[in-house]
């Protein structure tokens, strides 16, 4: 019954679950339809780069999704010539003459006399006001509410020249599961604190790989994550999240492989949240007070690591440091990160995380592009026109670089313009069997074993097991997750991280199964009632008293206790005078 044990130790997990499908979908939309003076341009023109910024993929079932992209041109920028992807665009007198590589090369494409960074040039010179202010300012929401067939955060829509929409999405541990029609068909994977608690620098590369794979699936060429924060307030309500733990160290090393995993797929990865956001009750208004030494030696090394390994963009965040907001503190955007860490990425600010109009502090880009309040944006054009024209150059410059290098341009890595996304976020199925697999190895490898006397692995003498606990058969109640945004579960968190399981494996059924090839008897009870559960006990082989507890974005946790826990040690206490051996199993 050795297999038991692994059965008990993969469900042992705070976030665990993968659910698992294919599709077999095809889409060959065009722009038809498309309303709005900022489209109606686009859908005017009868050449082939009319399609390029709302084209969908055309997709085909061959074991995994895969993407087979049409053939795209789009207009050289400063020039009326029409480009394909293995071809030159002319030189200007703003290029000093060189030749550049049409927007939709390549990133080995090699024949032209100057290379991105011309491209980089070329587009920034010919793009018009409006076209770069698009690249600062989110769209997609109606005050806190997420507009339909949009992405949780949108930028660069319905550009020429080829480029493409900035489509992001929660979190760095899932693809968020914000409508109910996306539960079930994306991967419920560990959260990232049992990623870290794999110690593997190559399953977190291969669960980043996995990430992008099924965030592109869903339309989306952004992931938000990951999350780095080292953890400083024990009850912080996201330290789940985070793959730092409450070691910099350990930040350091997994943030590389993730980000290397991420945007080898053609997807971008945003680190965060920037900096010493250390706790979700008072988030906003928290002021973390911090010396040079401590942010350097303990809270900036998974984020240099970060930068160091090319990660696209900082995510600045809702707290105060040192008397001044995060987003919009100039010492540690400006100086310290910009400046000191080297980076070359943009800087965006967590959704509604603004107190003012911080791009001469460092922001680059205003989410989701509005106050909320008021549903004005501080990122607004007014605002803008104050900036010169080289800063608005450098904040889009910034962009289009990242989204150049990790081949976003591509005719493979192309992806919907919103709000044309139904398909994409409503009925693509973008997890898989070989997915669901991975999920359940990566939580197996994260549960931590606290204590064994012996009675670990259960041994072919076991014939009979009393699991005690409602843990061991707690119910995930998607509708109320979906009702109320920081509610979770024992299988999974709340908040923007939270990926609903739609149909979790619990403790019960898991070993119910392993009962069943192994011819062990079960014996149970899920009331928490510890005569009872005492009473069940007793005269078993073994006894399994199963805890859990969740946790969630926007507040943190009460205490540091599972919510079972008086329960847990009455019953742990009364199975001992029986003599009955006993594993406890928690769900934390």
């Amino acid at each position: 019954l050795a297999a038991m044990l692994h059965l008990v130790a993969s469900l042992a997990s705070f976030c665990l679950l993968a659910s698992s499908a294919s599709t077999d979908r095809s889409d060959n939309s065009t722009c038809e339809g498309v309303e709005g003076d900022r489209t109606s341009t686009q859908c005017s023109s009868t050449d082939d780069s009319s399609l390029l910024a709302i084209v969908k993929h055309n997709v085909q079932k061959a074991g995994d999704v895969k993407f087979t992209p049409p053939i795209f041109s789009a207009q050289c920028p400063l020039s009326p010539k029409m480009c394909r992807g293995d071809s030159c665009c002319p030189g200007h007198p703003l290029t000093s003459w060189r030749s550049f590589p049409c927007p939709l090369a390549g990133r080995k494409f090699k024949g032209c006399a100057g290379g991105q960074d011309v491209l980089v040039k070329a587009l920034l010179a010919a793009m018009t006001k409006d076209e770069k202010y698009r690249f600062l300012q989110g769209v997609g929401w109606k005050g806190h509410d997420n507009m339909k067939e949009y992405h949780i955060g949108n930028a660069a829509e319905y550009q020429r020249f080829g480029i493409p929409p900035l489509n992001m999405d929660d979190n760095g541990q899932g693809f968020r599961t914000f409508d109910s029609r996306i539960v079930g068909k994306v991967t419920s994977w560990p959260c990232g604190l049992a990623i870290a608690a794999t110690w593997s620098e190559v399953d977190t590369k291969r669960w980043a790989v996995a990430l992008a794979e099924e965030f592109k699936v869903k339309g989306a060429n952004v992931i938000l994550g990951p999350g780095v924060n080292v953890h400083r307030v024990a009850r912080g309500g996201r330290n789940a999240e985070y793959i730092s733990g409450e070691a910099p160290y350990l930040g350091a090393r997994l943030a590389v492989p993730y980000i290397h995993g991420v945007q080898s797929k053609g997807v971008l990865a945003v680190v965060k949240h920037f900096i010493v956001n250390d706790q979700e009750t008072n988030r906003n208004s928290v002021n973390s007070i911090v010396d040079a030494r401590s942010l350097w030696e303990v809270y900036y090394p998974p984020f240099q690591a970060a930068v160091d390994a090319g990660v696209s963009a900082v995510m600045c965040s809702y707290n105060v440091v040192n008397g001044k907001h995060a987003c919009g503190n100039p010492d540690v955007l400006l100086t310290d990160l910009k400046e000191t860490m080297g980076f070359k990425g943009w800087v965006q600010s967590d959704w509604w995380a603004l107190h003012s109009f911080a791009a001469p502090q460092g922001v680059d880009q205003e989410m989701p592009g509005i106050r909320g309040h008021d549903g004005k944006a501080y990122f607004s054009a007014g605002n803008l026109d104050f900036l010169p024209g080289a800063k608005i150059d450098d904040m889009v410059g910034r962009q289009l670089k990242m989204m150049l290098r990790h081949g976003l341009f591509e005719a493979a890595n192309r992806v919907c313009q919103p709000p044309h996304c139904h398909e994409e976020l409503y009925d693509r199925v973008a997890t898989s069997q070989k997915h669901a697999e991975l999920s359940a190895e990566l939580a197996t490898k994260s549960v931590l074993l606290l204590k064994n006397t012996g009675i670990l692995p259960f041994g072919a003498r076991v014939k009979k097991i009393a699991l005690l606990g409602s843990a061991c058969n707690a119910p995930a109640d998607v509708r109320q997750q979906l009702r109320k945004f920081d509610v979770g579960s024992y299988y999974n968190l709340g908040g923007s991280g939270r990926v609903i399981a739609s149909d979790p494996v619990t403790i019960y059924s898991g070993l119910s199964e392993a009962c069943k090839k192994h011819r062990c008897e079960l014996v149970t009870e899920f009331s928490d009632s510890v005569d009872v559960a005492i009473a069940k006990g007793r005269g078993a082989d073994v006894a399994v008293i199963c805890g859990g507890t969740t946790s969630t974005e926007m507040q943190d946790r009460p205490n540091l206790s599972v919510d079972q826990e008086e329960f847990m040690v009455a019953v742990s206490k009364g199975i001992s005078s029986t003599k009955t051996p006993g594993a406890v199993v928690t769900l934390t």
